[in-house]
């Protein structure tokens, strides 16, 4: 009851916790990403501005006293200036025939630019004067163009999305009508200059026109170019994942580990309050002046306090003996493994006291190993006490046997007809103070099979568990020969 009690207290924290970790590394790819973008956009801006700078003078240069290209100020002025005094006339008294007239020119004009461009060959002159090395696309467009009557308020004739809902079929891109280029996107980062000519005198033109000029893999340049921060972005992330996972993780052993050392608390408290308070009441009884004067009395009572002194005395030896076991400071010695195995039986036989039917056979009378005699006969009781403590048939079984191995060993098999060991279990039964759900109907420290593991290691043993639940359990134990082998 308390520890289920103690579960549900910190299953509200364990939830809090993850969800909190999870909100942080979500917050922290946000931040990263955002942070990239940022550096994006802004090696975006600055992408190859001095290169735009370079080509914003030379066309320039290029076209002093023109418009859009050398021979546009002419079109324009055929197509428009030539018509100003129609559009005066038509704007004051016929608004519906100036609004077709304007489409009209409009049209023409756009026709007339697109057919007469030299803007190809002008960049292309450009981009060998410049010494250009990048593969450039350019996009010329006209933006507006606008009359003014009176040199103060100036009338459009052509302004970007005028002639939607007409007939009239001008192409356009970004801020105007696309008049040469085969640059696709116009924005403010390929933007290179954007020229309005105006003269504040009665019957002149406005206009406006831009210049685009990009690389046709602008957005994978910026890109080869970030790889070194979003490397070290990607890299950031990487280790705060992989050290999230194994904070996380130790968290949970150090929590599962402290729930262990809570349940090892209440079982050795348990443990040790049996025979204490049997000896304490064996002790009270024999200061009873009644009992004193009956030997046979004395006797079952100083035989309690003695069975009782030896379990306590045994509980304390099991703790402290697993605490200083290993390789190095075990004493090993050679035994003939089916003697020392008849004899564990023989024995474990008379001290259950016909609880189970224990069968033993050996597959060969005379191979030697090297063991420590007291570690082998402990692993073995407990691996035997376990089999019959997780054990409801009526009948209990274990048996015993030895099969030899082609490599040079011996597998030990010691099976029983038990309870069986679920497999989401079976990873946990050997770690210290560990007792699976079942072990609350049985007594017990939970150092048993933590015991048999640190018997094995010490030993350079090895272990294969079968278990299947409701049918048994199987530990195979594989023990090398000795190298002076007697014989087979």
């Amino acid at each position: 009851m308390f520890k289920e009690r103690i579960t549900r207290l910190l299953l509200p924290s364990l939830i809090l916790y993850r969800s909190i970790a999870v909100c942080c590394l979500i917050i922290l790819i946000i931040v990263q990403a955002r942070l990239i973008y940022n550096t994006y956009e802004l090696k975006n801006r600055q992408y190859n501005v001095d290169e735009k700078e370079r080509i914003d003078h030379a066309y320039k240069q290029a076209i002093r006293n023109e418009i859009l290209f050398p021979g546009g100020a002419k079109i324009l002025h055929q197509y428009i200036t030539q018509h100003i005094d129609t559009l005066q006339d038509l704007y004051l008294h016929q608004p519906k025939a100036f609004e077709a007239l304007r489409k009209q020119l409009s049209d023409k004009l756009y026709r007339s630019l697109r057919r007469s461009s030299t803007m190809d060959s002008l960049f292309r002159a450009i981009h060998t004067q410049l010494h250009l090395t990048n593969d450039l696309l350019f996009l010329l467009t006209l933006n507006n163009v606008a009359v003014t009557f009176d040199g103060i308020s100036y009338i459009p004739i052509y302004h970007k999305g005028d002639f939607k809902d007409s007939l009239v079929n001008i192409r356009e891109v970004g801020p105007g009508m696309l008049i040469d280029g085969n640059l696709l996107v116009a924005n403010r980062e390929n933007l290179v200059t954007s020229i309005s000519i105006s003269d504040p005198s009665p019957f002149t033109l406005q206009v406006s026109f831009s210049l685009y000029v990009d690389q046709n893999n602008r957005q994978l340049a910026i890109l080869k170019q970030m790889i070194p921060t979003l490397s070290l972005s990607l890299l950031s992330i990487a280790f705060v994942l992989v050290i999230y996972y194994f904070t996380y993780k130790n968290w949970l052993k150090q929590k599962k580990l402290a729930d262990m050392k809570s349940d090892f608390l209440n079982s050795i408290t348990h443990e040790f309050n049996t025979p204490i308070s049997a000896i304490l009441i064996a002790n009270k009884s024999l200061q009873n002046q009644e009992i004193i004067t009956n030997p046979q009395s004395v006797g079952t009572l100083t035989d309690i306090i003695k069975r009782q002194t030896d379990r306590l005395q045994a509980l304390i030896n099991q703790a402290l003996d697993i605490t200083s076991m290993n390789k190095q400071t075990i004493e090993k010695k050679s035994y003939i493994l089916e003697e020392l195995l008849g004899e564990i039986v023989n024995d474990y036989r008379l001290k259950t006291a016909g609880q189970a039917y224990i069968n033993y056979t050996p597959a060969t009378s005379s191979s030697l190993v090297k063991l420590n005699r007291f570690l082998f006969t402990t692993m073995l009781y407990n691996i035997f006490d376990n089999a019959l403590k997780y054990n409801e048939a009526d009948v209990k079984h274990i048996t015993v046997k030895t099969v030899l191995c082609p490599i040079n060993g011996m597998v030990l098999s010691i099976k029983d007809n038990g309870i069986g060991i679920a497999e989401n279990t079976i990873s946990h039964i050997f770690e210290k103070f560990y007792r699976g759900k079942q072990s609350s109907r049985v007594s017990g420290l939970g150092l048993g099979l933590f015991y048999v593991k640190q018997s094995l290691e010490a030993h350079g043993w090895k272990l294969n568990l079968q278990s299947q639940v409701g049918l048994g359990t199987e530990f195979r134990i594989f023990i090398p020969y000795h190298p002076n082998t007697a014989g087979v």
